[in-house]
């Protein structure tokens, strides 16, 4: 059983976020639950204690900064950061809109660096501080037609490895997560592409399945490190009968 943390969620306004929120508050875990949009705590009314709900832009740095910042100071300190935020668009090289691109890579790049920039000061120096960055199949995988998304997590798997050096001799352990299909509103943006019968929903992974796989990384002992976790849907890929 993992010790009382002090977790930093971003992208915990819905589907995966949201799930992993609930999951660590019933554990007994504090948690700075931030997004771009309104944190729900209805469902959290009885934990309300541990949880901060914090609003902010993964985009901005001063947003990112604050948002650290207002953790901390509430809660003493933060050893656990998870990056959950992120966005896809559909598009392949001929059709990939640039402004789409764009902004792919602010949120799930750049995003991604300027929070756990602004978290790292609180995270090295202590017996262990952990950090889990969700990724995702298509960042060692190769998918034509999620271009801008396939290639901004090949860059966050560049990203994570290289903190992932940086920061087991401080104590940091960092986690790529890789993730096949999952039931969320991630596929908003999609188009027809993202529109499945429920048959299909039902065969892709659930956000308590992701939430599940991080509190495993987490509750490693400190004598091993889960540098990289892929979660496939199996179901998926089952033969029609």
């Amino acid at each position: 059983m993992m010790k009382k943390r002090k977790i930093f969620i971003t992208g915990a306004g819905g589907g995966i976020g949201s799930s992993l929120v609930q999951d660590l508050l019933q554990a007994g875990h504090f948690v700075a639950a931030g997004d771009i949009t309104s944190i729900n705590t209805h469902d959290s009314n009885s934990d309300s204690a541990r949880l901060i709900p914090l609003q902010f832009d993964i985009r901005d740095v001063n947003s990112c900064t604050q948002a650290v910042q207002t953790a901390v100071e509430t809660f003493g300190s933060i050893d656990t950061l998870i990056n959950v935020a992120g966005i896809c668009y559909g598009g392949d090289p001929l059709t990939a809109s640039p402004e789409e691109w764009e902004n792919t890579f602010d949120i799930n790049v750049k995003g991604m660096f300027q929070i756990t920039q602004a978290a790292l000061p609180y995270l090295q120096g202590k017996e262990r501080s952990d950090i889990v960055n969700i990724s995702s199949v298509w960042g060692v995988d190769y998918n034509p037609n999620l271009l801008s998304y396939s290639a901004s997590k090949f860059a966050v798997e560049g990203y994570t490895g290289g903190l992932r050096e940086w920061g087991l001799p401080r104590n940091i352990r960092v986690t790529s997560l890789q993730v096949d299909k999952v039931d969320t509103n991630f596929r908003r943006n999609l188009g027809n592409a993202g529109v499945f019968p429920d048959e299909k929903l039902r065969k892709m992974l659930t956000p308590k399945d992701v939430s599940e796989a991080v509190c495993f990384v987490l509750n490693t002992n400190s004598t091993a490190h889960v540098s990289y976790m892929r979660l496939d849907a199996p179901l998926w890929y089952q033969l029609e009968k």
